[in-house]
């Protein structure tokens, strides 16, 4: 997400309290809305594919939703999280706890590498922020863990004032809601699962025993050296 107004360019990494951010900064009327990026799927003479629907901070190249001198001369921040909590948190989210077991998930049903939403949601979060070459492509890196205060900066930094954040698409301990009537009825349903409250642990290190916990420690190896995160 792009704000002219204040320069800065918001990368939203799938699981970091993202939607929060986006959700207040769209109500204070910052933020180019999202499909400002509609019609890029014909560069010049070129069709390329739609950008995903969370861009990682090359995709605003890529796809020249600004130009690199905007690129390069606004603020660019993004959140991360620790990775065995993050992959628990879209498991939730996703509705998975009402499938199957998590370690079920982790070795058995992880989304297949493609442009899906589902993968975009457990790519390696170094992949949104830094370029093929290594080289960190954002000029802030807050995390989900210390978000307060680190998204106070953020505010500082381009001149926000309102800096509380509101609630948006948490992972609820029963997972994600549906909406409506119906929606309501399947909350209940929910709610009342056996299957969903066998999968509803109230801290991220329950879900985990020692193989799940080195599956998960080995497919976000790079996340983890960068950012400096433990089980």
């Amino acid at each position: 997400m792009i704000s002219h107004y204040y320069k800065c360019i918001f990368i939203h990494i799938p699981k970091t309290a993202g939607t929060s951010i986006r959700y207040l900064l769209s109500n204070q009327k910052l933020i180019d809305p999202e499909d400002h990026f509609s019609n890029f799927l014909q560069l010049g003479d070129k069709k390329i594919k739609p950008p995903p629907q969370h861009p990682r901070a090359v995709d605003f190249l890529n796809y020249e939703f600004v130009t690199k001198d905007i690129f390069y001369s606004y603020f660019k921040f993004a959140f991360v999280r620790n990775p065995w909590d993050r992959i628990v948190s879209e498991y939730k989210y996703r509705r998975y706890s009402n499938k199957y077991s998590f370690k079920t998930f982790l070795f058995h049903h992880l989304p297949e590498p493609s442009g899906s939403d589902d993968y975009c949601h457990i790519l390696p979060q170094y992949e949104f922020i830094y370029d093929n070459e290594g080289n960190l492509l954002v000029d802030f890196v807050g995390r989900y863990e210390n978000i307060k205060h680190d998204f106070k900066k953020v505010c500082e930094k381009v001149g926000i004032s309102n800096t509380d954040l509101p609630i948006k698409n948490k992972s609820l301990s029963l997972s994600r809601d549906y909406y409506g009537p119906i929606g309501y009825l399947k909350n209940i349903r929910d709610i009342l699962s056996i299957k969903v409250k066998k999968n509803n642990y109230s801290n991220y290190t329950e879900y985990y025993d020692n193989e799940s916990k080195e599956f998960v420690g080995e497919l976000y190896k790079k996340d983890i050296e960068i950012f400096k995160y433990n089980f």
